[in-house]
């Protein structure tokens, strides 16, 4: 049989423990929504701003979110917007600080995203791949909200396809083509269940 002050050190282990895992999100599904600033991607495609949703799971410190982007750049030879829009998954691990309050974490962001025109006369039968390292802070507002800011810079890889103008069904080949991202996020984190 265990003595007093191990019985006393175990429970006080194990309430600290809980009281870690809330750091991140007391519950363990939450939804974020955030804004976002997306860096150039390529040559002349300038930076733009868009948005984010994604479910997060978090069972402790680490967590792994799924969600969808969305970004509108300016293009420097086009007349027409371009949007970047598609799904990602992105795992995270809190570094624990002994806070409740704050939460810095490291993450990575593996995307797959789709290219559109906003006049609807453009088209690109293209996707790009992206791949992001980076990290952010988390710092708690109440029981189920969170701030969440944070930051990824990475690779970018322009598959090849085919550019088709529709009003004159004209194309050009489009070759695959190499870039780099930074993505800045500000948003909150909702907690949802009990």
């Amino acid at each position: 049989m265990k003595s007093p002050p191990c019985i006393v050190l175990s429970l006080a282990a194990a309430v600290l423990v809980a009281a870690e895992l809330q750091g991140q999100s007391a519950q363990a599904i939450s939804l974020q929504v955030s804004g976002l600033y997306h860096g150039s991607v390529f040559d002349a495609m300038r930076s733009g701003y868009g948005g984010e949703a994604q479910l997060r799971y978090t069972p402790g410190a680490l967590s792994v979110g799924t969600g969808f982007q969305y970004t509108t750049h300016e293009w420097d030879v086009g007349v027409e917007d371009i949007r970047l829009y598609g799904g990602f998954l992105e795992p995270r691990y809190r570094i624990h600080t002994g806070s409740n309050v704050i939460a810095p974490y490291v993450s990575a962001r593996l995307s797959y995203l789709k290219i559109g025109f906003s006049g609807g006369d453009l088209s690109l039968d293209s996707s790009v791949i992206q791949v992001n390292g980076g990290g952010g802070l988390l710092y708690r507002l109440g029981s189920r909200l969170n701030l969440d800011v944070g930051a990824t810079f990475g690779y970018n890889r322009l598959e090849s396809g085919t550019f088709t103008r529709e009003s004159t069904g004209g194309s050009l080949p489009v070759e695959s083509s190499d870039g780099s991202n930074l993505v800045i996020r500000l948003g909150f984190a909702v907690g949802l269940g009990g």
